[in-house]
């Protein structure tokens, strides 16, 4: 079974503190960016690291805007689900950008990254947002799909989404190419995480943070 939380920043008890009784071994927690633990080999931050990948069911993330990308880079390059991921742990990985996987019979399109949603937009395009040859492999991914998946994990909501949640929120270039996979995609639902809401735009649109959603 699939079930998606928000953003965690590097909070070991936040995570713990959220509804993860229910799941089971086999289960798959997907976190829609901002996992924030990994950061500068630290005893604490190796610790946390080794505890959650020793938990009985899946932890895979996207990236949000607070990560040290670097880092993650540097983790290996792994088959996970039909795509690729980067193995942080036993059952801990960051997933790809633009990549497509099947968890549990549905396809997965995962898009991590983005900029803080009140921040102005940096001049040149930092780590946080995926580079032009990230978003083609996104879109050529969607397209062997034929447009079509069951479940999109982003960081980021569409602009038109993000605007209409908070109108003063700041639209990045990662926004607008998200409105154009949401107008020119069929999907089942949409989870995204960056502006720190527990909100249903629509049923198929959900902006999360603390609440644990089950994918049915």
């Amino acid at each position: 079974m699939i079930f998606v939380t928000g953003d965690i920043h590097g909070d070991y008890d936040s995570l713990m503190d959220r509804d993860l009784a229910k799941l089971k071994k086999g289960d798959k927690l997907l976190i829609t960016g901002d996992f924030g633990f990994v950061w500068n080999h630290s005893d604490k931050e190796k610790s946390n690291l080794k505890k959650l990948g020793k938990k009985k069911y899946d932890i895979l993330f996207v990236e949000g805007a607070h990560e040290n990308f670097e880092r993650l880079r540097e983790y290996p390059e792994v088959d996970l689900y039909q795509g690729k991921a980067y193995q942080l742990d036993h059952n801990l990985y960051c997933l790809k950008r633009g990549e497509i996987y099947t968890i549990d019979g549905k396809s997965v399109f995962a898009l991590g990254g983005g900029l803080p949603p009140y921040e102005d937009e940096p001049r040149e395009s930092p780590p946080s947002l995926p580079a032009d040859d990230e978003l083609k492999y996104a879109v050529d991914n969607i397209q062997k799909h034929h447009r079509r998946v069951d479940l999109i994990i982003t960081h980021e909501a569409p602009a038109s989404v993000k605007r209409m949640i908070d109108r003063n929120a700041t639209v990045n270039d990662l926004n607008i190419f998200l409105d154009t996979v949401m107008k020119n995609t069929r999907y089942g639902k949409w989870f995204f995480g960056a502006l720190h809401q527990d909100r249903a735009v629509s049923d198929n649109l959900i902006c999360v943070f603390e609440e644990v959603h089950k994918v049915e």
